[in-house]
């Protein structure tokens, strides 16, 4: 081989050799970053799947009646001189949401209304994207409490941020119907006025849907102590 042949061939092992490091320090930071929460992964992922099936849809509230409000299940042993939890319907378009919003006062603690899978997950809002498994100093953290039944059924519970309006409770699975899931501590908005809905001032936001992923009417299983 001449000497001309010899110096393309390293040339050419020398490129290759940095082309194969620069591709592993690319796989290493894309395997590093935080989970974005997506159509298909995150808080709402279910929700946000229905949208995109959906013929039409749009970013905004859709105004429901204001009737009187109904009140959330309370046990006789309920905590004495607070106002009980109201429960009033709440639609949304995008990502489409027939759920209950929740206007309560810190001391109240909601429980499980059935025997299930228990979920715990608590997402923050970074530069505009629902992330999972992030601790970004003074953004606030949100936690999504999720029983799931036997027969499928899914009830999410969408409270305030964590340390100022929610103490998570339960902390194991299976949790029985009953069983404290967290407390209200402060008065703040439900994550879903951060991620979705700047006009949403409810304290929780509760969704409810069946195993095939129908909406369900979660207002009877609403229950605090």
């Amino acid at each position: 081989m001449s000497e001309r042949a010899q110096i393309a061939l390293q040339i050419a092992i020398v490129v290759l050799v940095l082309a194969a490091a620069v591709y592993g320090i690319v796989t290493s930071a894309s395997a590093q970053a935080p989970r974005i929460a997506t159509s298909s992964v995150g808080p709402d992922a279910s929700l946000i799947a229905a949208t995109l099936r959906s013929p039409s849809s749009s970013p905004t509230s859709t105004p429901s009646p204001s009737p009187a409000p109904t009140f959330a299940t309370l046990p006789p042993s309920a905590s004495p001189g607070l106002p009980p939890p109201a429960l009033r319907p709440y639609s949304f378009a995008s990502p489409r949401c027939f759920c209950v919003g929740v206007e309560i006062v810190r001391g109240w603690t909601a429980i499980a209304p059935f025997d299930g899978t228990l979920e715990r997950h608590v997402y923050q809002l970074i530069n505009g994207q629902i992330r999972e498994g992030t601790d970004v100093a003074g953004v606030p953290s949100y936690p999504y409490v999720i029983v799931i039944a036997a027969d499928g059924r899914r009830i999410t519970f969408r409270p305030g941020a964590l340390g100022t309006d929610t103490q998570l409770i339960a902390d194991r699975t299976p949790v029985k119907a009953g069983d404290d899931l967290f407390k209200v501590i402060g008065e703040g908005p439900s994550s879903w006025r951060d991620f979705y809905d700047k006009t949403v001032s409810f304290q929780i936001v509760v969704s409810l849907s069946a195993a095939s992923g129908a909406d369900l009417d979660p207002t009877s299983l609403i229950r605090f102590r």
